[in-house]
């Protein structure tokens, strides 16, 4: 990939970082992967390596803690496999494949933030030899030789969607995984389900410009459609499909992972010039007196889990 590709992407990964949802607690609650924190170098971001960040990153484990299980149950992530996952962040997930496939297994973690590579280190160091975490950039690095065909699984995450150029990362998966192994992918397939049930024309707005800032920036929203033709132009056969279709309703936690994402990057559409502040004011009043309704129910975005197989 080229400079002006790369550059591309990290100013993507600017504007969305810079957008990650406050819970209630004051966590955040990202609407989108992991890694989505404004990135001042090519090796670190400026919310990704702090306490609050860990902090969002936890809740967000533990909110799709149970689809991503039932990901791994499907790439056969057991006792005795070994995993690679790619954009591991602090290793929280790192930690629970781990777990998973002990004994006699092992994981491999990808990660681009030096301060994250080593949280997930100390996070894993329990493990042993059995838990491993690289450095890496999936925008320029190629696979370590040393981890061709040594996987049996891999997951990827709310990573595809900001990439102008996702196959290649499926051709990483490619390399990293053996003849027979697995993939597990969570990607969004159909972003304009998020909004308010019956109704919320505001909201509604608010996915479509935020669907066209994705776009303008390189990236994809509803890049799950695409990949299934994607895996197997890159040697890895769709042998399944998921939708995973969320609501939340005001007095819930996960409430604020769609809601807090209005809130925050409503703002910065403006900036974009998407919308003007009228359109904000009104955006955040729908928004407000819907969690004043207890019968309110919004909906995330849809995602698609797909699994597939390494020719």
């Amino acid at each position: 990939m080229g400079p002006l590709q790369l550059s591309t992407v990290r100013e993507t990964i600017t504007e969305l970082g810079s957008c990650a949802p406050l819970s209630r607690s004051g966590g955040r609650f990202p609407l989108g992967p992991a890694t989505v924190p404004a990135m001042t170098s090519p090796t670190d971001y400026v919310l990704g390596t702090h306490d609050p960040e860990a902090e969002r990153l936890r809740v967000q484990h533990e909110l799709w803690l149970d689809e991503a299980a039932r990901a791994w149950d499907a790439i056969g992530a057991v006792a005795g496999a070994s995993v690679i996952d790619i954009g591991c962040g602090p290793g929280l997930v790192t930690e629970a494949l781990a777990e998973r496939v002990m004994p006699g297994g092992g994981v491999t973690g990808l990660e681009l933030s030096p301060a994250f590579s080593q949280q997930a280190r100390e996070r894993c160091a329990r493990f042993g030899d059995a838990a491993s975490i690289v450095e890496f950039d999936v925008l320029q690095a190629r696979m370590p030789v040393d981890l061709h065909g040594t996987m049996d699984a891999a997951w990827i995450r709310w990573l595809l969607m900001f990439l102008p150029e996702p196959g290649r990362v499926l051709d990483l998966v490619r390399q990293a995984i053996r003849p027979g192994g697995f993939v597990a992918i969570h990607e969004y397939v159909h972003y304009p389900t998020y909004g308010l049930l019956g109704g919320g024309p505001r909201i509604a707005e608010f996915v479509q410009h935020t669907m066209a800032s994705f776009v303008r920036a390189g990236g994809d929203a509803n890049i799950a459609r695409r990949l299934p033709a994607m895996l197997a132009i890159h040697g890895l056969e769709l042998v399944h499909a998921r939708p995973i279709a969320r609501v939340a309703r005001p007095h819930e936690p996960l409430w604020q992972w769609p809601a807090g994402f209005i809130r925050t990057y409503a703002p910065r559409l403006v900036e974009l010039g998407f919308a003007d502040r009228a359109w904000l004011e009104a955006t955040l009043a729908e928004l407000t007196a819907a969690e004043r309704d207890p019968t309110s129910v919004l909906m995330c975005p849809t995602l698609l889990e797909l699994v597939a197989r390494r020719r």
